[in-house]
């Protein structure tokens, strides 16, 4: 059981003398990891009016007189998690992915969109309840730059976030998703001429995007000189308007192709080879950022199998983080039964679902390469497509990354302290050290044992406000 009390008597290091009483609070006891790697066994955090002013034993940070102190024995306290792929335009289900399933009869996408750009805060609530303090949004509308819950992070009931805003793509004239919505919520920019993505670019920068995303899929054979040369424009112009270039690219040959055109940031696994030697000088050239996805890929089958037998699948929400409106559309996949025509049959499914359920060996592969070369990793779900739910879809992903090989200390500066450097927010967030926002997470269990015992949370605090998990439950 959580104690509180107030000491009355002590002497405040780390610059918590002068402050006032009512804005500090001390939690103690727990073993602190930093997300820099390391650990302090018995450890005492200092907030002061919302940023730590102390962290460190309890010889290095006396608690002062009239701070509100927790003692946290038998927990651990790591900083909140960052989520470093999400897309706030989109669900967690199909109605927000309508590539995969177009119902317009069952769920409109038009309001699907509305929906959800009328409460981004549903996204907040359930980061928060995950235990995830910031998310970098790699591909929305404009809204979600320049709509409040963007712009207006700096509060204790949201998350940090930066997005890039619209993908540029040269696929969107192939695919009816995205040719669907009004023009002021188009998630995708064309990139089939040299105009188009010199006026898309100059678009981002004027809506404030924090980066340019690029979705590069594998062209045609016809196309692949064109198109890798226009990829070389983006990133050239993406370079003088100051903003890292993000490529979603999973085939090794695109991979590369984007990391000549200057990509700071893969969104996504290579799966279709291992990487090589080119690969890893072209990434760590760059100063890139890997950000593996380990288990979208698996969850968009188990989705459509799931609506092929016409049976909802499990939802993995240890904590009850997932709001009751994407709940009903998850536990009735029969709707979109009709929808699908056929196209998987009932033995189909019960394939696909087995198939969801093996490792990836060529990603797991890839991981533990680029981390063994000393790329920077970073933990990221894409969370928004179908099954890999905002929030609790961390878990799962952290899970595969110690399948993949990766230790859990490692996987704890992954989802903290890399997932910062990669939105640019390190400087505020992402490590347990003096002058940082007090954002971080408390578990009963610890993580360094097993990565899952980040399902054990118990607390979470976002700007030095510190709240139960049961005070953040959803439902």
């Amino acid at each position: 059981m959580l104690k509180k009390w107030r000491l009355v008597s002590a002497v405040a290091l780390c610059s918590v003398a002068t402050a006032s009483a009512q804005n500090l609070t001390a939690l103690t006891g727990a073993t602190v990891l930093d997300g820099k790697g390391g650990a302090i066994e018995n450890g005492v955090v200092i907030i002061s009016d919302h940023h730590i002013s102390c962290v460190g034993s309890t010889t290095e940070c006396k608690v002062p007189s009239g701070a509100t102190q927790f003692n946290l024995s038998k927990h651990f306290i790591t900083p909140g998690l960052v989520d470093s792929h999400v897309h706030f335009a989109q669900t967690g289900w199909i109605d927000g992915r309508p590539d995969g399933i177009e119902a317009p009869d069952v769920y409109p996408y038009d309001e699907t969109v509305a929906q959800l750009r009328a409460n981004p805060d549903r996204w907040h609530k359930s980061y928060l309840c995950s235990g995830i303090t910031a998310v970098y949004d790699v591909g929305g509308a404009d809204w979600t730059i320049t709509d409040s819950h963007a712009t207006d992070t700096d509060r204790p009931d949201r998350v940090h976030v930066r997005a890039a805003g619209p993908l540029i793509t040269y696929a969107s004239a192939r695919n009816r998703f995205f040719q669907l919505g009004e023009a002021s919520q188009a998630m995708f920019l064309p990139m089939d001429n040299d105009k188009e993505v010199r006026a898309n670019v100059a678009h981002l920068k004027k809506i404030g995007a924090a980066a340019v995303k690029v979705w590069f899929l594998k062209p045609t054979a016809e196309r692949e000189k064109e198109l890798d040369n226009r990829l070389m424009l983006v990133g050239e112009l993406a370079r003088k308007a100051g903003l890292p270039l993000i490529v979603h690219s999973t085939g090794l040959r695109e991979a590369k192709v984007a990391l000549r055109a200057g990509a700071k940031m893969l969104v996504h696994s290579v799966e279709d080879k291992l990487v090589d030697q080119e690969f890893i000088d072209l990434l760590l050239k760059n100063d890139a950022v890997y950000a593996p996805t380990l288990v979208v890929g698996s969850n968009w089958t188990r989705a459509m199998a799931a609506v092929a037998i016409g049976k909802p699948i499990e939802v993995d929400d240890p904590n009850g983080c997932v709001d009751n409106a994407i709940m009903d559309r998850i536990i009735h996949p029969e709707l979109l039964t009709p929808a699908l025509g056929g196209r998987i049959s009932a033995t189909r499914a019960m394939e696909l679902l087995e198939d969801a359920g093996r490792t990836p060996s060529v990603m797991y592969a890839n991981l533990r390469t680029v981390f063994a070369a000393g790329a920077h990793v970073v933990t990221a779900t894409d969370a928004g497509n179908p099954l890999t739910l905002h929030g609790p879809s961390i878990y799962s992903e952290m899970e595969a990354m110690q399948a993949a090989g990766l230790t859990p200390i490692q996987i704890i500066t992954a989802a903290t302290l890399k997932g910062a450097e990669a939105m640019g927010i390190a400087s505020k967030t992402g490590s347990l050290e003096v002058g940082k926002l007090a954002d971080l997470i408390v578990m009963t269990k610890d993580p360094r044992k097993d990565i899952a015992n980040f399902r054990s949370l118990s607390h979470v605090m976002r700007k030095g406000i510190l709240k139960t998990q049961s005070d953040l439950k959803v439902r």
